[in-house]
C-alpha cells in the first residue's frame, strides 16, 4: 500500500513539474525557435505552441506576403529578438485573445487585435514617406470592447487606430456604463514615441472605441477621435493625460481634435509653434449632412432635437454618455446622458491649454454645460500607471487640482 502511494505521488510530481496536459494545454510553458523570420517560420512555430509558449523569432530581415495568426485559444508570447533586430517588412499579424508580441521592427507592416489582457510592446511601425495603421485595434465582439495595453513602442508615420466594434453601429458599446479611470474595456497607449513626417494621427478612434493615452512623446503629429459620419457611432471616450506634444518640423494646427464622445484630458504640455495652443471640439454633422444620420440640425430622428435647440443633442456629440436603453430595429434613438468632457492643467509656455468649438456650423457644443475647462472631473481617478499588463511596480495616480 505505502509502495502504491509512493508511486502516484510521484507521478503527480512529475506531471506538475514536467509536462502535464489537460485539454491538449501545456501546464509548463515552453519556448518555441522559429528556424528564421519568414512568414512560413513563425507560422510553424505558432502552430505548434500551446497557451502560455513562447515562440522565438531569431533576429534577421524578412518581407512577408502573408498574414501570421495568432488564435485566440493560443495566449502566446511572440518574441523577436528586438527593435531593428528583427524586421518584417509588409507583414500583417492577426492576433486574439491575451497573446503578447514583443521586440519587432515593421516596416509598413501592423498588428492587428482583438480580445483581452493582450499586451504589444517594445516594437517599432515605420513607414518612410507615408502614414499607415500600425495597431489596429478592431473589436470584433459586439457586446465586449477590446482590452489592452500598447507600451514602449516607436512610431514613425505610424499610429494606433481603436475601433470598438467593426460592425459600426456599436449600439451595445454605448449601452454600456462609461467607467473613466478602469481597466477592462478599454485600450492604452502609454510609454510610446509618435513622429509624423507627413499628415498622420498618433491615435484614433470610432465605432464606440475607448482609449487612454498617456505618458508618450508626440511630435509632429495629433490625437483625435472621430464622430458619428454616417451609419456609425462616434468614439465612446478619451482619457489623455501626463504626455508632450511637440512641434518641430511640420507645421501643426492643433494637438487633439476631439470630434466624439467625452472624456478627460490634462497634464499635457505642449512645445514649438502650434497654430492654436487648443483642444478643438468638433462635431461633422453641424456643418453637413451625411447619410442615413443625415444633419444635426432638428431633421434627423438620430439626434435629441430639444425644443429650440437646432437638433442639441446631436447623437454621440462632445458631452454625450450612455444611451437610455439599447438600440435595437424596434427600439430606435435612445436619448442619451449628459456626461461633459473635464480639461486641466494642460499647458503651453506656461499658459492654458484649453477646449475651444472649432467650427462656425451650429452651437451644439457648450461651455459650462458639454465641457468645462481648467475644472477636474468630480471623482475621477486614473487607472494604476504603469499598466498592470507592464509588470511593474504601479505609482500614485491621483489627480492634479492645479
Amino acid at each position: 500500500m505505502k509502495t502504491a502511494r509512493l508511486i502516484i505521488n510521484i507521478v503527480i510530481m512529475l506531471c506538475l513539474v514536467v509536462s502535464c496536459q489537460k485539454g491538449g494545454t501545456k501546464i509548463t510553458p515552453a519556448t518555441r525557435m522559429a528556424a528564421n523570420c519568414s512568414q512560413s517560420a513563425v507560422q510553424k512555430a505558432i502552430d505548434s505552441a500551446a497557451s502560455g509558449d513562447t515562440v522565438s523569432v531569431p533576429s534577421g530581415n524578412c518581407t512577408w506576403s502573408s498574414t501570421v495568426i495568432i488564435p485566440a485559444e493560443e495566449n502566446i508570447i511572440l518574441k523577436g529578438a528586438g527593435i531593428d533586430s528583427t524586421v518584417i517588412t509588409g507583414g500583417t499579424v492577426n492576433m486574439s485573445g491575451s497573446s503578447r508580441i514583443t521586440g519587432f521592427t515593421f516596416i509598413n507592416g501592423l498588428i492587428q487585435v482583438d480580445g483581452d489582457g493582450w499586451r504589444v510592446d517594445n516594437c517599432k511601425f515605420y513607414n518612410a514617406s507615408k502614414w499607415n495603421d500600425g495597431v489596429f485595434v478592431r473589436g470584433q465582439r459586439e457586446n465586449q470592447h477590446p482590452t489592452g495595453l500598447v507600451d514602449h513602442c516607436f512610431f514613425y508615420n505610424s499610429r494606433v487606430l481603436v475601433a470598438g466594434w467593426m460592425g459600426l453601429t456599436a449600439h451595445a458599446l454605448w449601452f454600456q456604463p462609461l467607467n473613466l479611470g478602469m481597466g477592462n474595456a478599454v485600450v492604452y497607449v502609454e510609454d510610446c514615441t509618435f513622429i509624423g513626417t507627413v499628415h498622420s494621427n498618433a491615435i484614433d478612434a470610432n465605432y464606440g472605441g475607448r482609449y487612454v493615452f498617456r505618458y508618450n512623446t508626440v511630435t509632429d503629429t495629433y490625437v483625435e477621435a472621430h464622430s458619428v459620419q454616417g451609419y456609425n457611432r462616434a468614439a465612446r471616450s478619451w482619457e489623455i493625460y501626463n504626455n508632450t506634444f511637440n512641434q518641430v518640423s511640420r507645421g501643426m494646427w492643433v494637438p487633439m481634435f476631439l470630434r466624439g464622445g467625452t472624456g478627460v484630458v490634462f497634464n499635457n504640455t505642449l512645445t514649438g509653434a502650434w497654430t492654436v495652443s487648443g483642444i478643438a471640439l468638433d462635431n461633422v454633422r453641424d456643418c453637413e449632412s451625411r447619410d442615413t444620420s443625415g444633419k444635426c440640425d432638428g431633421s434627423s430622428p438620430w439626434d435629441g432635437n430639444q425644443a429650440g435647440g437646432t437638433g442639441y443633442p446631436c447623437r454621440d456629440q462632445i458631452g454625450r454618455g450612455t444611451d437610455a436603453n439599447l438600440w435595437t430595429a424596434f427600439n430606435r434613438y435612445p436619448p442619451q446622458t449628459l456626461d461633459p468632457a473635464y480639461a486641466w492643467n494642460n499647458k503651453h509656455n506656461g499658459a492654458d491649454v484649453p477646449f475651444f468649438q472649432h467650427n462656425n456650423c451650429a452651437n451644439h457644443i457648450q461651455p459650462g454645460r458639454d465641457y468645462y475647462n481648467n475644472t477636474v472631473k468630480p471623482g475621477y481617478v486614473p487607472y494604476t500607471y504603469p499598466h498592470p499588463l507592464a509588470g511593474v511596480t504601479p505609482v500614485d495616480m491621483r489627480p492634479s487640482s492645479k
